[in-house]
């Protein structure tokens, strides 16, 4: 049965049982007044944007450049499926199940024949590889990485026209990666090269060979790091070598040209894109950005230099070095317009993926309310979407916008606001405060996802990159060491007040959210109380420094970057002010009722975190609600488990904050996936 049929059978069944559930109407004024002059978006339930079964995406070329590979709903649960380019109908599903945190990997290997693809079972990031035959589709999965507790990732695509690639796994050494390439033609695995315990990082180059690693340089975290280059007497070579703060990224190395190009901060504040002569170390910055970091490059063949990069101070911006490739790009999304591949002209396209030759390429484009995949022929010039159209999106959601304020030490802090539609006035608000800290906060399209939920039911969602984020340059990042207590908290306070004053939020109707470092300021937020939050929300949230940074996994080799930022718990002075910075210390200043989220299997941030903060709340009869689930780890991942994450969200906002909720969800009694 295919997946679609699967779905809709079970829903009957559900619907026939009358059990649909049951909307509640907001109970805040200016909501209330919105929905009685019917001026609300329509209410959407839950399951669309949590566990939307028709959506399809990440779609991968083929080397040969005939097949296509993408995730899909199979069953009632994540899969894989491939099709030949030229027959939409004669699609073959495979149902590996859920894949892991942040969706997982997949790729054909060079032979066009198989197909590469990761799996984490359980959400302790012990995460498997497996290989599917796509011309075998009754064949069972090549599991190449059996072990448990053991963590492999793929590095590279072996030689051309070949079934291998390259992998590093921890198995021999928990504490380091060694290399290894698989044959799937023959289901074998060889050694390739054995980490002395200092390597970081392996890179093969565009010749399908190990050109590189990047190697610690001393037996501490922060002792620097170094770059070097096999040479042909089987030795290595340093090439460049930087400190424990410094950041370089390899992203190609073409051993034909004798060139590298790379994402660097040495000896500058913002990461630029960077290309680097691998005999001599001389460097050239092709690209930076006086705001932000550069954030990615863009190659248009399987060897030479990138042809473009993006940048994201605001809206993402894709910029082509050759006026030709701009050209080229302008006038196939003005075909895809035209042709309804796209509803509107987008706000960003760039390249996701070609085939071997560059013949043909896949585009990811986002619009205001659309985000698609693309497949350009450039021979011909047609342009197909391969990737599922939601038109209703532009009718019921709301765009994000990006804003800027200045905090009261004159820091520019950035972000993003998403207002419901309908709507004029204050209206409920919720902090939705992302994690890391080292990360930020992107533009994104109104596509249905948690966060629109959020705005469907009525809320004002604020997005804030306080200092202490990465992407805007070191001095920004590291604005926020030894404040995450502090004067980081106080960006988020204030980029509060800046909503309130913009007239966006109801100050009497807020709420805070947030994972991991956003669940540690969740519970900073409400013990401050910088402003009256009705409730929060805790996901996977650290709540004891110390112990968070002592039980981390020894592959980790960032250590000196959470002692600089929170401090060194080795140190008694020092652990004892992380301990009065840790939420455990202050549960008691606490008001607001609390909902705390956990995967049990989490190696980031230990369950332990949570389960001390609801006991310690339930001991003095604070209201609080816990979810834990027993197959989930640092993120919650799993459709079902996903489902009832997000409608529990969205019950308790209702509660809180006045908004809609659409009620049970059918697809709530629908089997656990794997």
């Amino acid at each position: 049965m295919g997946h679609r049929r699967c779905w809709a059978a079970l829903a009957a069944v559900c619907v026939g049982l009358g059990l649909a559930g049951c909307a509640t109407a907001p109970s805040h004024p200016t909501l209330l007044q919105a929905q009685e002059a019917q001026r609300l978006a329509p209410l959407v339930p839950a399951r669309r944007f949590v566990a939307n079964a028709e959506r399809t995406g990440g779609f991968v070329l083929s080397p040969n450049g005939q097949w296509l590979l993408w995730s899909q709903t199979v069953g009632t649960d994540t899969g894989l499926a491939v099709r030949p380019v030229d027959d939409a109908q004669a699609v073959r599903t495979y149902a590996t199940g859920n894949p892991g945190r942040g969706g997982g990997y997949h790729n054909w290997l060079p032979d066009s024949r198989f197909v590469v693809f990761s799996k984490d079972e359980r959400g302790d990031e012990n995460t498997q590889l497996r290989v599917l035959d796509a011309q075998a589709p009754g064949l069972r999965a090549w599991t190449v990485t059996p072990a448990r507790g053991v963590r492999a990732y793929v590095v590279a695509r072996g030689p051309a026209g070949s079934a291998r690639f390259f992998f590093a796994s921890n198995e021999r050494d928990r504490s380091t990666f060694d290399l290894y390439e698989a044959d799937a033609a023959t289901r074998k695995v060889t050694e390739v090269a054995r980490s002395d315990g200092a390597v970081l990082a392996w890179l093969v180059g565009t010749d399908a060979r190990l050109t590189g690693r990047i190697r610690q340089l001393g037996q501490d975290d922060g002792s620097g790091a170094a770059l070097e280059l096999r040479e042909a007497t089987a030795g290595w070579r340093v090439l460049k070598t930087w400190g424990g703060f410094d950041y370089l990224n390899v992203l190609r190395i073409d051993p034909a040209l004798g060139k590298l190009w790379a994402l660097s901060n040495l000896g500058r504040d913002k990461a630029a894109l960077v290309e680097i002569d691998t005999a001599s170390g001389a460097e050239q910055v092709l690209a930076q950005h006086p705001q932000v970091d550069v954030a990615q490059a863009s190659f248009a063949s399987m060897a030479g230099p990138p042809v473009g990069y993006v940048v994201e101070p605001d809206h993402p911006q894709m910029h082509y070095f050759d006026g030709a490739w701009q050209a080229q790009m302008d006038t196939v999304v003005s075909r895809a317009v035209t042709q309804g591949a796209l509803p509107a002209a987008p706000v960003f396209t760039r390249l996701q993926g070609r085939d071997d030759v560059a013949r043909r390429v896949i585009l990811r484009s986002q619009g205001q309310f659309d985000a698609a995949e693309l497949l350009w022929d450039r021979e011909s010039g047609a342009v197909t979407r391969l990737d599922t159209y939601f038109p209703e999106e532009a009718q019921v959601l709301s765009p994000v916008t990006p804003l800027v304020f200045t905090a009261s030490d004159g820091r520019r802090i950035h972000g993003y606001l998403t207002r419901p539609r309908g709507v004029s006035g204050p209206v409920p608000l919720v902090v939705d405060i992302h994690g890391g800290p080292w990360t930020r906060d992107t533009w994104a399209p109104a596509t249905f996802n948690a966060r629109q939920m959020l705005v469907n039911r009525g809320y004002a969602v604020l997005q804030l990159n306080y200092r202490g984020s990465a992407g805007y340059g070191r001095d920004h990042m590291w604005a926020g060491a030894m404040e995450s207590n502090g004067r980081l908290q106080q960006d988020i306070a204030e980029g509060v007040q800046w909503a309130i004053d913009q007239g966006v939020a109801d100050p009497k109707r807020m709420a805070v959210m947030g994972a991991s470092f956003g669940g540690f300021s969740v519970l900073a937020q409400l013990a401050q109380k910088r402003h009256g939050y009705r409730c929060g929300i805790d996901v996977v949230g650290v709540a004891d420094w110390p112990r968070s940074i002592e039980s981390w996994p020894p592959f980790w080799r960032n250590r000196h970057m959470f002692i600089r930022f929170y401090g060194d718990p080795a140190d008694p002075a020092q652990r004892a002010e992380m301990l009065r910075n840790s939420p455990v210390s202050y549960l008691g200043q606490i008001s607001a009722p609390l909902l705390v989220v956990h995967g049990a299997n989490d190696i980031r941030v230990l369950r332990q975190d949570s389960d001390d903060v609801v006991a310690a709340l339930r001991q003095r009869g604070h209201p609080v609600e816990y979810l834990l689930f027993p197959d989930e780890g640092h993120s919650i991942s799993k459709w079902r488990n996903r489902l009832a994450l997000w409608r529990t969200v969205e019950d308790t906002l209702a509660t809180c904050l006045g908004g809609r909720s659409a009620g049970f969800d059918l697809y709530e009694l629908m089997p656990r996936g794997r």
